[in-house]
């Protein structure tokens, strides 16, 4: 075997050898390239034991054109994410930097366990907690951090530590069932019942708060929540908040949680603290807009969601998607706590402070679920952020909003179409297209109709969702977005099977959305010429429609 080949030299970088790698490996793949489209090209048809059933591991070294040549099957059917106009769900096109930075730092496979395996690399962690504690009005010479596997770890990390401050027997111990409990938001992200599960404080105990009109959580309804726990027997351990969620970019309001949990300290003379935690993955990225001041009416919603972005400051701990809302490659997730104090509860061994940290004395692996950590989240961040700057985020997040007001602006306009979000200041758009019969009915007029009615308007939009999609996959449109049958109409239980328009390309802006929605009218019209028959052929006949209006 010729190592070289796959190992590259001793006496040198080997990143010309890489570089030849990955442009055969582009040459060879290019067969699938459809970068005006939505998707690479496939057949999108693949059941994965019929792929594995006759795969063999070959026993000799293969040539490196042969490799990749087998693999290229695999590229099929991929998002082509830097389509302004593929809105399926909050997954970012990469920076280039960020990108071609891991790429190149993998060719000294780093283990960020601790840093004489990494080299300064590791230095890149601090470096990005800095800024992200400067952006937080956080002390940076407190405030500790890791990158981690992902938003479920970040989560994992607050509630561990929330834990640990209520009750530092559990680490031996273990939890007592149903000792503990927990506060979230009904809008909150489903992790953090998991999470409560995975530590063994039972998914039961995440105790789910309802919301206001706005989408907060209801301040009074937590407080009286945590008071009939707390005397019952129960251990509160804290509350992990919204912080940006993932349709609305609802955050909720850490000031007032900070205050109530004063009161509550307070009123049961608590000996410590129960955390605060702020799932703050997606609406980190309104910190850029700290500084920034406009009278545009279109920027609007950007200064109310900076309101309430800003009050993190009140939080013990953040989780921050780099992934997601930063342009940066999988995976690259940040937990940061405001207190080294906080940190140090995950530490088996003496925690040193910031000051007292230096090269050759630093073993997060004491303090980090995994013995083994990629510097890919950590250094692709930091790339993304030097590069991009303050203002080069700013930019990008002011077209993307612009462009989704558009985006409802002319939706609102049209005949047999509803936006059923028009008061969200988030990036998501709902909408749902009406059939015939109902096309004078308002949306307030529409969740009134029998249950059966409802229900034929929801698969009416779901089967249209189906209709683009697979119009996506045959290249005879070049956009694509989905429908969420989960989607409830705001302050009712009633799903409509919303259509979504998720943006979140850097390329998206106004004049894409006036080309988007133009494009989406004429489906609509040929899906409703392609389905004149529907509303008979559907389980809902006119007579027991109208007989249940009656």
């Amino acid at each position: 075997m010729k190592k070289d080949i796959y190992f590259g030299t001793y006496k040198n970088s080997n990143v010309n050898k890489l570089n030849n790698y990955i442009k055969l490996i582009d040459e060879i793949n290019s067969k699938y390239y459809n970068f005006s489209f939505p998707f690479t090209k496939g057949n999108f048809d693949l059941n994965y034991q019929d792929y594995i059933k006759d795969k063999k591991l070959n026993y000799n070294s293969k040539k490196p054109e042969d490799v990749f040549e087998e693999i290229s099957y695999l590229y099929q059917c991929i998002p082509n994410w830097n389509n302004p106009s593929t809105m399926i769900n909050v997954i970012p096109p990469v920076n280039l930097l960020s990108t071609a930075t891991v790429a190149y730092t993998n060719l000294f496979n780093p283990n960020f366990a601790q840093d004489t395996y990494a080299g300064y690399l590791i230095a890149s962690e601090f470096e990005v907690i800095k800024y992200m504690s400067d952006l937080m009005d956080w002390d940076y010479k407190k405030s500790r951090g890791i990158f981690t596997f992902g938003g479920k770890g970040t989560n994992l990390y607050a509630t561990k530590i929330a834990l640990k401050k209520a009750d530092n027997t559990t680490s031996k111990s273990g939890c007592s069932p149903n000792k503990y409990f927990m506060i979230t938001s009904k809008h909150a992200h489903p992790c953090h019942y998991q999470v409560c599960d995975w530590l063994g404080i039972g998914s039961d105990n995440c105790i789910e708060i309802s919301c206001l009109s706005n989408g907060q959580i209801n301040i009074e309804e937590a407080e009286k929540t945590i008071q009939e726990n707390i005397e019952k027997g129960k251990i509160f351990l804290g509350y992990n908040l919204n912080g940006g969620s993932t349709n609305d970019l609802i955050i909720d309001p850490i000031k007032e949680i900070y205050d109530l949990n004063k009161r509550i300290i307070k009123k049961y003379k608590l000996n410590y603290s129960p955390h605060i935690h702020v799932d703050f993955v997606l609406g980190w990225i309104l910190l850029f807009f700290k500084d920034f001041h406009t009278a545009k009416k279109a920027l609007k919603p950007i200064m109310e969601l900076k309101k309430y972005a800003l009050e993190v400051k009140y939080a013990d701990s953040v989780g921050i998607d780099f992934h997601k809302t930063g342009f940066c490659p999988y995976i690259s997730s940040l937990f940061m706590v405001k207190s080294n104090n906080d940190f140090s509860l995950l530490n088996s061994t003496e925690n040193k402070e910031l000051k007292d940290l230096h090269y050759g004395n630093y073993n997060p692996y004491n303090s980090t679920l995994e013995l083994t950590r990629s510097s890919s989240g950590a250094i692709g961040a930091l790339v993304c952020l030097k590069s991009l700057g303050i203002k080069g985020f700013q930019e990008i997040y002011i077209n993307m909003f612009e462009g989704t007001y558009r985006i409802r602006e002319l939706l609102s306009k049209e005949e047999g179409v509803c936006v059923i979000n028009n008061r969200s200041n988030g990036l998501v758009t709902f909408f749902i297209i009406k059939p015939a019969r109902y096309k004078n009915l308002s949306i307030e007029e529409i969740i009134k109709l029998p249950l059966a009615e409802i229900e034929f308007i929801k698969k009416y939009n779901v089967d249209f969702s189906k209709f683009i999609l697979n119009r996506a996959k045959n290249n005879l449109i070049n956009f694509t977005f989905t429908s969420s049958r989960s989607y409830k109409y705001n302050g009712t239980n009633i799903s409509l099977g919303a259509l979504k328009i998720y943006p979140i390309s850097v390329f998206f802006d106004k004049e894409e959305a006036t080309k988007l929605v133009k494009n989406i009218i004429n489906e609509i019209k040929k899906y409703k010429e392609n389905t004149k028959n529907y509303e008979n052929e559907i389980s809902i006949s006119d007579d027991m429609v109208y007989k249940e209006r009656r």
